[in-house]
């Protein structure tokens, strides 16, 4: 095994991984990854009451409840890890296993965020219950998920490698030309039409959809681990060609309505 490998115990949370925060500390404070650029973008100005699920140390949580000026932004997931960067504003954390029943009444916020978290869970749907039984009535959904159909996946598996995010191991990847060792945890995948078919079961309408590169995600990891070596920088100028390629990017962040009134 390489020296820079590490082998994930069965069940341990990837949480507190500083891979996998969605941030990586910068000399300017904080560096967010693509995904989570193009997440707080999508969050309504004017927003009150921002949940975050999955927020891990609540950093991004309070990047989300600033860039919607709320006066309240919650943070839950199974722990809280120390951030790796002082947060601009209050968090509040919640501990609480997803999907649920979450610890809120119905109509309690105003938005909820999921990032990177929905391919994680046992019961998918049931988050999306949980998620939209919480919001108020035409509350906003923010949610990313990897795209199963983007061209990466695709190009891995006629390569005969196997793809990033599509593991096959809860304890270690195996088959994966980048040398990353440690599983992300993933145990349901999404194609696009998949993702909106779900929503649209759950009680969502789909308002914006948005593509995020998975090469900001694997730097951010790289950053996070070691000191970039010869073929981390190869990798990187080749990403930076495919990062071109305008559609079917690695992955999805949407931005979907709570449908109806009940």
């Amino acid at each position: 095994m390489p020296a820079a490998a590490r082998v994930q115990p069965a069940g341990e949370w990837s949480g507190a991984d500083p891979r996998y925060r969605g941030y990586r500390a910068a000399k300017a404070g904080a560096r967010l990854d693509h995904r989570v650029r193009l997440a707080v973008d999508l969050v309504p100005a004017g927003a009150r009451r921002v949940l975050d699920l999955g927020a891990g140390d609540g950093f991004v949580t309070s990047c989300l409840g600033s860039a919607a000026g709320a006066r309240l932004a919650v943070a839950v997931d199974v722990g809280a890890p120390e951030p790796l960067v002082t947060p601009a504003s209050d968090v509040a954390h919640v501990t609480a296993r997803l999907p649920g029943p979450l610890p809120f009444p119905a109509g309690a916020f105003d938005v909820v965020v999921t990032l990177e978290t929905i391919e994680h869970v046992l019961d998918p749907d049931g988050l999306l219950e949980e998620a939209r039984r919480v919001l108020a009535p035409g509350g906003t959904l923010v949610l990313s998920t990897p795209r199963l159909d983007s061209f990466l996946v695709v190009a891995a598996l006629l390569l005969g490698f196997q793809p990033p995010a599509v593991e096959c191991s809860s304890r270690r990847r195996y088959g994966s030309p980048f040398g990353e060792q440690r599983p992300s945890g993933h145990v349901h995948l999404f194609t696009r039409r998949a993702l909106a078919e779900a929503l649209a079961a759950n009680g969502f309408r789909l308002e914006e959809y948005r593509e995020a590169r998975f090469s900001s995600s694997w730097w951010q990891a790289v950053r996070s681990d070691r000191r970039p070596r010869p073929l981390d920088l190869a990798l990187r100028a080749a990403f930076a060609v495919y990062d071109l390629v305008p559609f079917r990017k690695d992955v999805m962040v949407v931005r979907a309505t709570r449908a109806g009134g009940d």
